[in-house]
């Protein structure tokens, strides 16, 4: 796999995590905001880059559900313990990160499955 590869991969997934943190957040997002997306984004990409060149391409819905829950759960939970937000938008959120990852995923197989 190349370096070319995994940057082609990575392009449609960065894009991905920015529609979807520009639909959550319903606005412009600041810029350290787009650094964190576009960092997670370039992260999944590269766990894709090992899962799909050593492992194989089997079983990458599990993996990418998994990823997701972990992400999305982390953030939910620690968002409604510190602030503590309202559940339904909380739920929403975890669904719509859960989302993200599994879409990322199926990028990710398409582009370096």
């Amino acid at each position: 796999m190349t370096l070319v590869t995994l940057l082609l991969s990575w392009l449609p997934v960065g894009l991905l995590f920015l529609a979807v943190a520009r639909v959550a957040h319903g606005r412009r997002l600041p810029g350290p905001a787009v650094a964190v997306t576009v960092s997670e984004s370039l992260a999944l990409t590269l766990l894709a880059g090992l899962w799909f060149a050593s492992i194989g391409s089997g079983g990458w819905p599990l993996v990418f559900l998994l990823v997701g829950i972990l992400v999305a759960g982390a953030e939910r939970g620690l968002r409604s313990a510190f602030l503590r937000s309202e559940l339904r938008p909380e739920v929403r959120g975890f669904a719509l990160g859960v989302a993200r990852y599994l879409a990322a995923g199926a990028l990710l197989a398409w582009r370096l499955g």
